[in-house]
């Protein structure tokens, strides 16, 4: 099956992608109304179906990708007998009686399948070509190495990829193999990994230079942190990242490493190549993810480059009017966008928003559906919370590892299920040995935030936090050396990737934020003191920063990171140990662990 999520008639719906045998071309029917104008159809007492009433879902059926996804195998089953159902009807029957539950592709606005992913996962340097040239890389450290995207970078099939104006314009795209999850868990052994697959999209991974810029500006040596909140950030930024145009399901696709990838600009062949490039396939991607958090229905995960990583522009090419990027995978679909340059005028700023269009459509949904603000900052809880920010490396502590001081933050993001509230119990996974604790300064984001100056970032904080960081070491223990910068530092991202490892205390004002003593103790373990004071940059700082290029969401989360004072603790023997962290000023922030055994998934 081909699954589709659209907009047609000013509203998003799930659609089920036929072969129209009488019109001719594509159409996409909304699984809710044809089983709706069915049950209309076969109503008479002289319809063929009078008796034997064509009925798929039990109750209503699902108008949401994810819902559909979250109903498990007897929702997908549903939907194949209406599938299959509908080839024949169409072909056989009075057809008619379908035409408002449906319309030709052409005529509608694809969405990309899953419009808003709590888990966008990227995966980097996945295939040969980044060390096939390289005579001294003697091992790989094989686990999957990438970083999550956040909403607003979503993009469907026809949505322009709009870039701020520059000199000059450096970047590039690539087509990578999407995979969508159609059943979640924890602890996925490999071999059941593809049970756990609804189906496969095509993902565009366009990346153009203006965080990258920012960092060039800088004198070398750069570190790994900021080298990837550069390039990464880059990926993360506004509308940049296209999707679709389908849901495809697993049975359509036969062998998924057997799939030859093409690009293409503007119809020209640019590149191609093959899914049998991974280094890790999607089986030990969703195993290795799932040691870590819980993957849910809708989560997405991309494989990576597997041919020429970039497709690169060339130094006299500026995109305009009538370019346009292809990624084509066998089987899974071609998806195309339009690239635009935005002028001055066109640029959207929370500030003087009017008359201009915001060029992510997740952000116009909430600007559409008036909720560009927190209706009550005080009721806000983590599961409000969309995406979440973390700064590494802020505090003077860095000089110690040689990193040059830098007037921007490196910043990266994970998941939002990592956040927990103050109180909860937090699961240690069972992959952890060690873990260690930190006390951390967090804010929330009150409103859609973009390109705002660090005075104007004041407005933006709905207010800030105490918060627990729990660090698993695990990644870290498992490296072999010589590693790559990335292979020895990716592992201290994703020590904060849990689920719950990141315990936020209740929303409060704050003045002179740097200021403030904070203490923190584990039961057990002992207690350890410090000053916000510590931090080099702020979170107004922070904020102006990231949101030049990437717009920040109401409820977001933003931790300044760790200030270096932390506890550490054995995860073996873990069960029931207390946290307690507070800064001063703001509301103690607690948490207790308990442990994990790998048969809980």
């Amino acid at each position: 099956m081909r699954l589709a999520t659209f907009v047609w008639d000013g509203r998003e719906h799930l659609g089920l992608v036929l072969p129209h045998p009488h019109a001719g071309g594509d159409w996409v029917f909304v699984p809710a109304l044809v089983q709706e104008r069915l049950e209309l159809y076969a109503s008479r007492g002289t319809a063929p179906y009078f008796v034997s009433k064509p009925r798929f879902f039990a109750g209503a059926a699902p108008d949401d990708m994810v819902e559909l996804l979250s109903l498990g195998e007897a929702g997908m089953s549903a939907l194949r007998r209406m599938h299959d159902f509908l080839l024949r009807f169409l072909e056989q029957s009075d057809a008619y009686i379908l035409q408002v539950a449906g319309a030709p592709v052409s005529q509608v606005r694809l969405r990309a399948p899953v419009p808003r992913p709590r888990l966008f996962f990227g995966l980097v340097q996945n295939s040969p070509t980044v060390w096939r040239h390289i005579p001294e890389r003697y091992h790989l450290n094989l686990f999957p190495q990438g970083h999550q995207r956040p909403q607003g970078s979503v993009l469907g099939q026809g949505d322009p990829v709009s870039l701020p104006q520059a000199d000059l314009l450096v970047g590039g795209w690539n087509p990578e193999l999407g995979v969508i999850i159609g059943r979640g868990g924890r602890d996925i052994p490999v071999g059941e990994a593809m049970r756990h697959i609804a189906g496969l999209t095509v993902v565009s991974d366009v990346t153009f230079d203006y965080f990258r810029r920012l960092m060039f500006d800088q004198p070398e040596p750069y570190d790994w942190f900021e080298d990837a909140m550069s390039s990464w950030g880059d990926k993360k930024s506004d509308a940049r990242s296209p999707m679709g145009p389908y849901l495809v399901t697993m049975d359509e696709i036969g062998n998924p490493y057997d799939l030859l990838i093409y690009t293409r600009q503007n119809g020209f062949l640019r590149d191609r190549s093959h899914t049998g490039a991974m280094h890790l396939g999607i089986e030990r991607t969703v195993h290795w993810l799932s040691s870590v958090m819980t993957l849910y229905p809708g989560d997405v995960i991309h494989m990576g480059t597997m041919g020429y990583d970039g497709s690169p522009t060339i130094d006299t090419w500026a995109p305009g009017e009538g370019e346009v990027i292809e990624s084509e995978i066998e089987r899974v679909g071609v998806l195309r966008n339009p690239l635009v340059v935005m002028s001055a005028e066109d640029e959207w700023r929370s500030t003087r928003s009017e008359g201009r269009v915001h060029p992510s459509p997740v952000v116009r949904d909430l600007i559409d559906l008036d909720r560009s603000s927190l209706a009550d900052p005080s009721a806000w809880q983590p599961e409000h919370a969309r995406h979440f920010w973390i700064v590494f490396k802020n505090t003077a502590a860095a000089d110690a590892e040689g990193l040059q001081v830098r007037p921007y933050p490196r910043f990266l993001n994970a998941p939002a299920r990592a956040l927990a509230a103050s109180g909860s119990e937090v699961e240690i996974p069972a992959r952890a040995a060690n873990l260690s604790v930190s006390c951390e300064l967090a804010c929330v984001i009150n409103r859609l935030t973009h390109g705002v100056t660090a005075e104007e970032a004041a407005d933006s904080i709905a207010g800030y936090a105490a918060m627990i960081g729990l660090h698993d070491s695990s990644f870290a223990d498992v490296i072999l050396e010589p590693a790559t910068p990335q292979e020895r530092n990716l592992p201290q991202v994703y020590a904060r990737w849990a689920d719950g490892f990141n315990v936020i205390g209740a929303l409060s004002p704050l003045d002179d934020p740097l200021a403030h003593a904070f203490s923190l103790s584990v039961s057990d373990v002992g207690s350890a003191q410090g000053s916000t004071g510590d931090y080099r940059l702020d979170a107004a700082q922070v904020i102006a920063f990231i949101s030049q290029f990437i717009t920040l969401f109401p409820g977001d989360v933003v931790t300044l990171g760790s200030p270096g004072h932390q506890l550490s603790l054995a995860a073996d023997g873990a069960d029931g140990t207390t946290i307690r962290a507070e800064i001063e000023g703001l509301p103690a922030v607690e948490a207790r662990l308990v442990q994990r055994r790998a048969s809980d998934s």
